[in-house]
């Protein structure tokens, strides 16, 4: 029985978002006594939504790849590690014989949580747990240790439990949700916002720096219509087209390429909010239904359902961002001392997630958000999904995951996008006696440095919420007043 109950639970979550996140959205709905009606229209707007999403980045990624192989190749870029992207290392995962009884073991201990209050986060962005039982593997299969194992898949779960409930507050006030109780799940992403919100005021502190302002709403004020997505999408689709494909003197071939590029990364900057719509309204009605039923059942008690950052991607920063990480992350490759893995699979589409909280917590500028994704977070991927290759092919050998032909030493930057992972594999790899001083070391600096930074920005949330909507209030009595 267990095991038929584990091979549909199996076979769900193989489907991906598009199929699980509305299927979730239903038996919740039924579970909160939400409005059928309701419910049902709203998984089909987010089915619809999702669905929408991934084929926009898949298009993205499929101009944006040609490109990105072809810098790989004009500027020599030779490595011993290969980058297959987040579909390929989530297949690895889902692989391990145990991966869907820790997944369902992980929602049923999250419920536990939120009905006792230790956490008042419910994730039901079922599909990305699989973070956590990658790093749990990547510890099983090195060290052999189920003790281990469990320590660290469940440090790393709460965490980011944690932070999702941290980072709560500014969520509404930034993206002016249709809906309360709304919060962001997505451990590749939340991890980074306490190093954002950190970067935000040292980069107040830096004459020159603090005095540029790219966001959309600024840029769009100042150009006009050479300030909206849809041109600034073309621009930054033509200057990667000719960095990529141009010679001296280009020929029409190399001009089409670059042309072609800039209206498909246009026709990305314009659609995608338009997805992300879709996804953020679908969950209104459960949402509206979880909150009636908590305030009836548990009086006073906060309760917030936690989502893949895919809700919040459509905003026209983060695209924008997401299209100029392409190019970066391949220069940083390049340049970067001890990275040993070519950016493929996860380059054109992965960042576009990732940096969301990079970015948001420096009001929307654009120009932070590069900085920070160029000096920190690219380069912090880079090197911890080329040291988890070892712990990576280790999963492969130990499930008989069947990997392309050709395929030799493989990783994938959403490994590295999740540092505090990293440093408890670290840790573990050295308690188990496989890792040397320079591991624990690693792994507790890192882990160290989270937990101060943090501790720095642990009011930051409440007071960048005040201070947006404090900024609202005031342009709505400056309207009032003329």
């Amino acid at each position: 029985m267990l095991q038929s109950v584990l091979n549909v639970f199996s076979w769900l979550l193989s489907q991906g978002a598009p199929i699980i996140v509305p299927v979730s959205v239903i038996i919740l709905g039924l579970v909160f006594q939400a409005p059928k009606e309701k419910v049902f229209a709203g998984a089909l707007r987010m089915g619809v939504g999702f669905t929408a999403l991934f084929a926009l980045v898949g298009v993205i990624f499929s101009a944006l790849g040609p490109a990105a192989n072809q810098m790989a190749t004009r500027f020599g870029l030779v490595f011993t590690v290969t980058d297959l992207g987040w579909p390929t290392q989530s297949g690895i995962v889902f692989a391990i014989p145990w991966a869907m009884a820790a997944i369902a073991l992980f929602i049923v201990l999250n419920a536990i949580l939120v009905a006792l209050g230790v956490v008042k986060t419910l994730n039901v962005d079922f599909n990305n747990h699989w973070i956590f039982v990658f790093y749990m593997g990547a510890t099983y299969y090195m060290t052999g240790s189920w003790l281990l194992t469990i320590i660290v898949g469940l440090i790393f779960w709460f965490v980011s439990l944690k932070m999702a409930d941290w980072i709560y507050p500014m969520i509404d006030a930034y993206y002016d949700m249709p809906m309360e109780g709304i919060t962001i799940t997505h451990a590749y992403s939340i991890l980074w916002a306490p190093i954002g919100f950190l970067l935000d005021k040292f980069w107040d502190m830096i004459p020159g720096i603090r005095d540029v302002q790219w966001d959309p709403e600024s840029i769009k004020e100042k150009w006009g219509f050479f300030g909206e997505p849809v041109f600034i999408g073309w621009i930054i689709g033509l200057f990667v087209g000719i960095v990529a494909y141009f010679e001296w003197i280009p020929t029409g071939a190399q001009v089409s390429a670059a042309l072609g590029l800039a209206f498909t990364v246009s026709f990305f900057m314009l659609l995608l909010p338009r997805a992300a719509e879709l996804i953020v309204a679908g969950m209104a009605p459960l949402s509206d239904a979880v909150r009636v039923f908590v305030t009836k059942k548990m009086p006073g008690r906060d309760f917030h359902l936690g989502l893949d950052a895919a809700i919040l991607v459509g905003a026209p920063e983060h695209v924008a961002i997401g299209v100029l990480t392409t190019p970066i992350a391949f220069l940083i490759a390049f340049l970067l001392p001890g990275n040993n893995m070519l950016p493929m699979g996860d380059v054109a589409g992965l960042f576009i997630f990732i940096c969301v909280f990079i970015t948001n917590t420096n009001r929307g500028n654009i120009f932070r958000g590069l900085l920070n994704s160029a000096l920190i977070l690219i380069p912090v991927s880079f090197w911890i999904g080329s040291t988890m290759s070892v712990a990576n092919m280790a999963i492969v050998e130990g499930t008989g995951f069947v990997l392309p032909e050709g395929a030799g030493m493989i990783s994938s930057l959403c490994v590295g996008t999740t540092p505090v992972g990293f440093a408890l594999y670290q840790v573990s790899s050295f308690i188990a006696g496989i890792g040397s001083s320079k591991d624990l070391l690693i792994g507790v600096a890192i882990l160290g440095v989270f937990a101060a930074v943090w501790y720095l920005m642990r009011n930051r949330p409440v007071e960048y919420a005040r201070e947006l909507r404090g900024e609202e209030q005031t342009g709505m009595e400056d309207s009032e007043v003329s």
